[in-house]
């Protein structure tokens, strides 16, 4: 059986390591097992950290390297359940955060929202660069699997309706049981699975906010900051967060509590625009003033400070995915960015392309193991008859778990990044008393009188409904839930 994951992203790692994970097991001995990621960038172990790369629709080489992303405890879970040393590696490769502190340009603390979820002992949100989360995961795939610098160009079929890869490098045709699209919003995948190969039917979208951000000491941020706070404030003229991005040496926390922050901090800055920026060639100093114009006069000291030192190497314009009709097509599956690109306010661009590796991995070493058990019979249930009717099957199912989850965050991510929008005096007063609000109610702030809100008097942060059923509703417990309730009863002696 002969897989290829196209794309060497966060998505497309995970989604090899997973499938050696699940799959070889249920194999008989006469079928070989092929899995390889082809990378159209560089994909070598511990690469150093460059801004160079803008593309974030392509591989590794092309995300957004300089940047850092907050896995939430959903993905982080996927990681444990993946493998118990890679979870450690990660979690202590980031600074736990315990809670979100919102504030507004003006100064006033809005809201105090939790980060963690429910489990026992509780995970905390990691904030990590993208850089380190990808190197962690490289570091578990083997050099063999991986071939780089190759660009895939299309999906074609054979007369028995198996894929063949086609090469933009003058690479001969590759005919394969499984392609699995992990290339991105900019998907060459997804063509096919959406339309005919040759036109994007549901092209990557511009959404009008472009970030900017980098790296700095942690000695910018406040002295005397909480343990595992990550500050975002809202402003009239777009949106400022920074957080530490390390943990201070031998602090091996593996995201279950706080620790002391290590020597550096990340800041970024969101902002709307109606064209969209040139990532390739554009003025970095005219980026620098209109950063320093947009947080001129914002009251937090902090913000004032990385503001005045801050360098500009990239910006990142935010496309999204539309809505699919489908994320799968004979032999053909999408997951990551190329299935559903989302703004990064969702907090979970990261979690869910780890959640679709599991998702989808799990459900085809579920199907598989139908159809190789020597055991199975027809007797009342669908057996899959061949190989590809079982990769047709374990898409489908993914696609119907998945897609309902998904379409909430997406929605809900919007709406946060609405947020960071230009605004007018109502529209940001407003903003920040919907903030505001959301934090009273659940108690953070608490300024309220009584009888008006629940008081909270456990010393733990109120829950928020929505993020915890992400944080602690994890798909993978109803993919155990109906693979348990199919095995027994589908096989008889």
């Amino acid at each position: 059986m002969r897989i290829v994951i196209v794309g060497g992203g966060i998505s497309g790692l995970a989604c090899y390591l997973f499938l050696r994970k699940l799959i070889p097991s249920i194999l008989p001995t006469s079928t070989k097992l092929d899995i390889t990621i082809i990378e159209s960038h560089a994909a070598t172990k511990r690469r150093q950290r460059s801004p160079d790369s803008v593309d974030e629709a392509a591989g590794p080489a092309a995300t957004t390297i300089g940047s850092a992303l907050g896995l939430a405890p959903n993905g982080l879970a996927v990681l444990r359940d993946l493998d118990e040393t890679l979870f450690h590696e990660v979690a202590n490769s980031g600074y736990p955060i315990s809670h979100f502190h919102l504030a507004n340009a003006i100064g006033w603390s809005l809201a105090r929202l939790p980060a963690t979820n429910q489990s026992d002992p509780q995970l905390h949100t990691v904030l990590i660069s993208r850089q380190r989360l990808w190197d962690c995961l490289r570091m578990h795939v083997p050099d063999g699997a991986i071939t780089d610098q190759c660009t895939v160009s299309g999906v074609a079929y054979t007369a028995d309706q198996r894929p063949i890869l086609k090469f933009s490098d003058g690479i001969p045709d590759l005919a394969v049981d499984l392609v699995i699209g992990a290339d991105g919003a900019k998907s060459v995948v997804k063509r096919s699975v959406t339309g005919d190969g040759e036109t994007d039917e549901y092209p990557a979208v511009f959404d009008g906010l472009t970030g900017v951000g980098g790296f700095v000491p942690s000695s910018q941020l406040p002295e005397h900051e909480p343990r595992g706070r990550m500050t975002v404030t809202f402003g009239a003229h777009g949106f400022f967060g920074y957080g530490a991005s390390t943990v201070a040496p031998q602090s091996n926390h593996f995201a279950m509590c706080t620790a002391p922050k290590g020597d550096e901090a990340v800041w970024w800055s969101t902002y709307e625009t109606t064209d969209v920026p040139d990532t390739r060639n554009f003025d970095k100093e005219d980026i620098l003033r209109q950063l320093r114009t947009r947080h001129a006069g914002w009251k937090d000291p902090t913000i004032k400070q990385i503001v005045d030192e801050a360098v500009i190497d990239s910006i990142y314009p935010t496309y999204i995915t539309p809505e699919l009709p489908t994320w799968h097509m004979r032999g053909l599956v999408l997951v990551g960015d190329a299935a559903h690109a989302m703004q990064p306010s969702s907090g979970q661009g990261a979690a869910q392309g780890l959640e679709d590796a599991q998702i989808f991995s799990m459900l085809l070493a579920h199907y598989l193991e139908r159809h190789f058990s020597l055991s199975a019979t027809r007797a009342g249930r669908q057996v899959p008859a061949t190989p590809g009717e079982a990769i047709d099957q374990a898409s489908k199912k993914y696609f119907e778990i998945r897609k309902p989850r998904v379409k909430r965050i997406v929605h809900r991510a919007k709406q946060m990044g609405d947020t960071k929008r230009k605004k007018g005096r109502v529209e940001e007063w407003i903003t920040y008393l919907i903030l505001w609000i959301i934090g009273t109610s659940h108690g953070y702030l608490n300024p309220w009188p009584r009888h008006l809100v629940a008081h909270n008097t456990s010393g733990k942060l109120p829950t928020d409904s929505f993020t915890q059923n992400i944080f602690n509703d994890l798909p993978a417990n109803e993919v155990r839930k109906m693979t348990e309730q199919e095995k027994a009863p589908a096989y008889t002696l």
